[in-house]
């Protein structure tokens, strides 16, 4: 019995931090307006003619690559730079997808040791040689695919999520189609924070939404709105989304499974009964509605 009262303690424990977190960054961020993570024309990321030379630049200015304690890790991703640079003058067939994961990998691991063990955040010189490497990266890459954890239902849009140490994320990135038959890159809210492990295509009147999302366990219940419309590219939360989570918050019973269902485009707290889930009785229901850059949350 004693194990069982300490796991639902923890329990407990862990969604009074979820819901005072929302609480607090609500309190912080939210406006009346919506809030845009990204906001304008589709266009193609810094595109320089030779690679070799730009990540060189980038080492002289002071954004050395992160890596741990083998220097050899370096020269992987030295080697991986020059590998890209060959395929965008042609010299190489093939997009060089495994080196680019490891070289990513290789990065992360080093980020996400200080990230975690350091207390403090990353600083711009410690970041910007990783964050200037996916880009390029992303920009030649042919097939989302071979970057993303996770796409869209029409590999339109992917996210590919870098995790610390531990089991909290750090970086999660859309990935988006720039026009130029590779990707542009954004982060999606700030480090440390957001993991997303599903992307949810949705229709309304014409217009298509992606809603990128994690909806199994509160804790790290995030979501987000990526659209495109005229060619101006969209990320943002949605208006009302801390205060309507927080109020939804408080009818979470402790042994509910979170479920969202893509056609009313809500959320509940589910039991399963035999082979469906149904809506715990006395909890309430959490909206989406869909109207472009004035979407918003709810609760009912």
């Amino acid at each position: 019995m004693r194990p069982l009262i300490l796991l639902l303690f923890i329990l407990s424990s862990a969604l009074i931090i979820s819901c005072n977190s929302n609480r607090n960054r609500s309190e912080n961020k939210q406006k009346l307006e919506q809030t845009f993570l990204l906001h304008g024309p589709i266009q193609e990321s810094t595109a320089p003619k030779n690679l070799t030379a730009y990540f060189d630049s980038l080492q002289q200015q002071g954004f050395f690559i992160p890596y741990h304690t083998d220097s050899t890790e370096q020269q992987k991703v030295i080697h991986t730079v020059a590998l890209l640079q060959k395929y965008q003058i042609g010299e190489r067939k093939y997009y060089p997808a495994e080196e680019v994961q490891a070289a990513l990998e290789l990065m992360r691991h080093e980020l996400g040791y200080r990230q975690n063990h350091r207390g403090e955040e990353l600083t711009t010189e410690e970041t910007v040689f990783f964050f200037r490497f996916l880009e390029q990266a992303a920009r030649l890459c042919p097939d989302v695919h071979l970057l993303a954890d996770v796409a869209s239902a029409d590999h339109k849009v992917g996210v590919i999520n870098f995790q610390e140490w531990s089991y909290n994320p750090l970086y999660s990135f859309l990935l988006y189609e720039n026009g130029k038959g590779g990707w542009n890159t954004t982060a999606i809210d700030t480090t440390g924070y957001v993991k997303i492990e599903k992307i949810f295509t949705l229709q309304k009147d014409g217009q298509t939404y992606y809603l990128l999302s994690n909806n199994f366990q509160l804790l790290g219940f995030s979501q987000f709105i990526f659209m495109i419309e005229n060619e101006t590219a969209s990320l943002f939360q949605g208006k009302q989304y801390k205060e309507s989570v927080n109020q939804w918050c408080e009818s979470y019973p402790e042994d509910a499974t979170i479920i969202f269902n893509p056609q009313k485009i809500c959320w509940n707290f589910c039991h399963k009964v035999g082979e469906h889930y149904q809506q715990i009785e006395g909890t309430k229901t959490l909206y989406l509605e869909l109207a472009k850059e004035q979407s918003y949350f709810h609760v009912e």
